[in-house]
């Protein structure tokens, strides 16, 4: 599988858990190497960095703050090299450069988006994402009076101008996380009406359970940061997941989250104390505002942002060609899984991931697959159905939603895909065609021309739109018909596409005992 070299800055703060996310949910499609590259540290963090690309063959490189990775490639001459993804993180410098000598550029706002887009031709906005599961909605919502602060103690969040306001209305602040800046700290008045909890130093930061108890006890959550020093932050998109309604400026991605008075509060600056207490004394308002944020943060899981992820990573590495994901469902045929495999991996096509979906497999196709995993620079993921009986429908449906492809191929396992099949599959790609190609059986070109989906493919967006493959054929003989029935309703149509081939390994019977128990099943449907 490809390897990914992703730096964040420092291991143990906010980039950090963005990219452990990352490599957390997409660890099944490619080999990923974690190192740390702070500013201050460049030196030091690229030796072992620099040894690495001496013992691997590094496909991408994720880097995650754009001064030490231009620093870094200073040091490292084989760093120029290799294909880069930057994000940025924050927006005040996004002016600084043209960023040409990054193949790709990714950025969590749409306010970042359209600068970088003036500058660069390949900008992918992918917004932070939050651990739903972790960040669980809090349903005995009931503190009073605590305006809740999570991050760094440094002068663009205005930790001081909360208290201010907080000491002036009545409030207390329950913050957490660590003292950045020292002479800041100093400056913070009103220290009665705050709660912290943290030190000086990334090391002076509570546990990570002392913060998720902490928006157990926060009335509102705000963030309350100026100079567009922020794309996030993470703890507003925590809050929101908690059921913390959050007051914000229109800062980072407080601008394309939140709907002022909707979902939560936008506030300018000369107007903060005045909707800091609108909010802090209606309950009922609070109550609706935790509802709809819950609403629309629930779109944000890591999952979800970490196929983002990956497809701009294919994009970066592949930027002509089009993603084709290869979808082999399986079952008891180990070996000739292996050469499906294989044939896929020959094929001059770059731009490819397998999906081997194991319908219950009880011989060695499991170490078949880690096996060739090793083996192999295409992304091949295995995913099992746990099912009993056929499960062919279930198999390929599970196999499309893991799918990250523009375009999928279906095929079986006891086919090989011949030379150039998938250089001609992604000539063969338009809206609303469901194609099938040649097949080879013992030497010869089939000549029947009836549309068969075992080795078909078609546009995701359009088996998607028409509902998948149909579970309830739950025998052999019924498949094709009723997908080619129900494409048609649908407006899809068919068509044969002979340059691209695959050929037979294994010679199937006529299951005759079987095909009328699926073609009473279609009877059954549509009588």
């Amino acid at each position: 599988m490809a390897n990914i070299l992703i730096t964040p800055d420092v291991f143990g703060w906010a980039i950090s858990n963005i990219t452990s996310e990352i490599i957390k949910h997409q660890k099944h499609r490619f080999n990923f190497f974690h190192y740390p590259i702070h500013p201050r540290g460049v030196a030091v963090n690229v030796a072992p960095i620099a040894h690495l690309l001496k013992e691997k063959k590094i496909d991408l490189w994720h880097a995650h703050y754009w001064h030490s990775a231009q620093q870094a490639m200073e040091i490292c001459e084989s760093l120029k090299t290799i294909p880069k993804l930057l994000t940025h993180h924050n927006h005040y410098q996004l002016e600084k450069s043209d960023w040409r000598n990054f193949d790709a550029l990714t950025i969590a706002t749409h306010y970042g988006e359209n600068i970088l887009k003036s500058k660069h031709d390949r900008v992918f906005h992918i917004p932070y994402g939050v651990d739903l599961d972790r960040f669980s909605y809090i349903g005995d919502y009931n503190a009073e009076g605590v305006i809740g602060y999570i991050g760094r103690v440094i002068d663009h969040k205005n930790l001081h101008k909360i208290t201010e306001a907080a000491a002036k209305l009545g409030y207390k602040v329950k913050g957490s996380g660590f003292i950045d800046k020292p002479d800041y700290w100093k400056q913070v008045g009103h220290k009665e009406v705050l709660e912290w909890h943290g030190n000086e130093g990334r090391g002076g930061m509570m546990p990570a359970k002392f913060k998720d108890e902490a928006y157990k006890q926060m009335t509102v959550f705000c963030m309350y940061s100026t100079g567009e020093k922020e794309t996030g932050t993470l703890p507003l998109l925590e809050a929101m997941a908690r059921g913390i309604p959050v007051i914000a400026t229109k800062q980072g991605m407080a601008r394309d989250l939140i709907v002022d008075g909707e979902n939560g509060i936008l506030f300018e600056e000369n107007e903060f104390e005045e909707k800091l207490k609108m909010i802090m004394e209606n309950k009922e308002l609070r109550q609706r505002l935790r509802e709809r944020a819950w609403e629309t943060i629930k779109h944000y899981s890591w999952e979800k942002i970490s196929r983002a992820y990956a497809r701009a990573y294919f994009k970066t590495l592949y930027p002509a060609k089009h993603l084709i994901s290869v979808i082999i469902p399986t079952h008891n045929r180990a070996d000739n899984l292996l050469k499906s495999i294989m044939a896929i991996e020959a094929q001059g096509y770059p731009a490819k991931e397998i999906i081997v979906a194991d319908d219950g497999s009880t011989d060695h196709t499991g170490m078949v697959i880690a096996e060739a995993k090793k083996r192999i620079q295409t992304p091949l993921i295995c995913i099992k159905t746990q099912n009993e009986g056929y499960g062919l429908a279930k198999a390929r449906n599970m196999g499309i939603l893991e799918a990250l492809g523009e375009q999928i191929v279906f095929l079986d396992d006891r086919l090989i895909l011949k030379e150039n099949a998938l250089e001609n599959i992604a000539t063969y790609n338009g809206e609303r065609i469901w194609y099938w190609g040649g097949k080879i059986a013992k030497g010869k070109l089939s000549t029947k021309r009836e549309f068969v989906e075992n080795f078909s493919w078609c546009r995701k967006k359009d088996i998607s739109d028409m509902g998948l493959f149909n579970e309830r054929i739950t025998a052999y003989g019924g498949m094709s018909q009723e997908i080619r029935e129900r494409a048609k309703r649908f407006g899809i149509q068919f068509q044969y596409a002979e340059e691209a081939q695959a050929e037979a390994t294994i010679h199937s019977e006529k299951k005759r005992s079987e095909i009328w128990k699926g073609k009473l099943i279609l009877n059954k449907m549509y009588e």
